[in-house]
């Protein structure tokens, strides 16, 4: 049994070499990953290290404290890792849009807040989904729209993630609030948009790698994968 699991191990290890070397697409570095190209076309993302969880965990307590502004700038670097830190991209969101309450023209911190939403809610996840439902149903009036609460309110209710552990319903005086703040057409569209939805996670961009001669990256910042 020892033999047969080492030359199961060994042969994995081949696979791996073989797929960051051989395929022709080299390993690249994305947002404080490897990303790892497979002959497949399959993409892994490999992380260094547990600090981003315990920043996550730290970014959460402070939340919970309502400390959002402390919050954010923990949240921020692992947000932006991308897939995999979608809840990190959810409570950040959320603590953008705290930020800015008043229904006048929208900050840049809560138009933030609802990008970073959007990504995690675009990835499947759910908290994302009934925050966005919400915001675009009671929030400022200048992104009040039923047809988007309806869509990401349908979203929401299907979202077979709701019964992951550790899961954070949406309050079910919010959920009917929303749903009666619709028109029928509205929420009729919305299931429609729903139902055509495809699940996107948002990539981080690609740092490229400083020229050696001016110590600069490439014009134009960081290209997007």
């Amino acid at each position: 049994m020892r033999s047969r699991a080492s030359a199961i191990f060994l042969a994995v290890g081949i696979l791996l070499v073989e797929t960051s070397c051989g395929s022709g697409q080299p390993s690249r570095e994305r947002g404080g990953g490897i990303v790892i190209a497979g002959i497949d076309g399959r993409v892994a993302i490999i992380r260094p290290g547990p600090d981003a969880n315990a920043a996550y965990s730290e970014a959460l307590d402070l939340k919970t404290g309502g400390n959002c502004a402390a919050a954010v700038a923990k949240l921020r670097p692992v947000a932006g890792l991308g897939p995999g830190y979608e809840n990190a991209q959810t409570a950040l969101g959320s603590c953008l849009l705290e930020a800015d309450p008043t229904d006048k023209d929208l900050s840049s911190e809560y138009l933030e807040g609802l990008t970073w939403l959007r990504r995690a809610g675009d990835a499947g996840w759910p908290e994302a989904q009934s925050a966005l439902a919400l915001a675009h149903a009671f929030g400022p009036s200048t992104i009040r729209n039923g047809g988007e609460a309806a869509f990401w309110l349908a979203l929401y209710e299907a979202n077979a993630g709701k019964s992951r552990i550790g899961f954070v319903p949406m309050n079910a005086a919010d959920v009917a609030a929303v749903g009666k703040s619709l028109t029928a057409a509205e929420k009729q569209t919305g299931a429609q948009r729903a139902a055509q939805w495809q699940r996107k996670v948002w990539l981080p961009p690609v740092q490229q790698p400083a020229n050696p001669d001016t110590g600069r990256g490439p014009p134009g910042g960081p290209q997007r994968g």
